[in-house]
């Protein structure tokens, strides 16, 4: 069965800032096939993607077609993964003032995605436990 991913949490475009609940949890967002979160969870692991060197025209559709604010330019998705199931996808964002994600960007990336599923995870057992 393809992967079913719901959004529910968002960091702000257009600059740093806390991660906000999207208010709209358990919708499922609806990527396009061979869309990066489909791709990492498809292959259990990080998938980089860029726009290139695309006119800012084409990167701003690139963008949106991938449901991402439209001044992304890279991305990186990391499988969310504890006990040998897979809970989600992390999604890192840049935009052209950025460079594009490299190799030690993917290692924190997954070190990132490693502390957040084992948190997820024990928070759902923690619930399941409570009387």
């Amino acid at each position: 069965a393809p992967a079913r991913l719901v959004r529910v949490a968002a960091t702000p475009a257009g600059g740093p800032g806390p991660s906000l609940r999207t208010g709209r949890t358990a919708l499922p967002v609806r990527y396009g096939p061979g869309h990066p979160a489909l791709q990492c969870v498809e292959r259990n692991g990080s998938v980089r993607a860029t726009v290139g060197t695309a006119p800012p025209e084409q990167a701003h559709e690139w963008a949106l077609a991938r449901q991402w604010p439209a001044d992304t330019v890279h991305a990186l998705c990391a499988v969310l993964r504890s006990r040998g199931r897979t809970l989600g996808v992390v999604t890192f964002l840049r935009t052209s003032g950025r460079a594009p994600f490299e190799r030690p960007d993917t290692t924190y990336a997954e070190d990132v995605a490693a502390r957040i599923a084992t948190t997820l995870d024990l928070a759902a057992l923690t619930r399941e436990t409570r009387p």
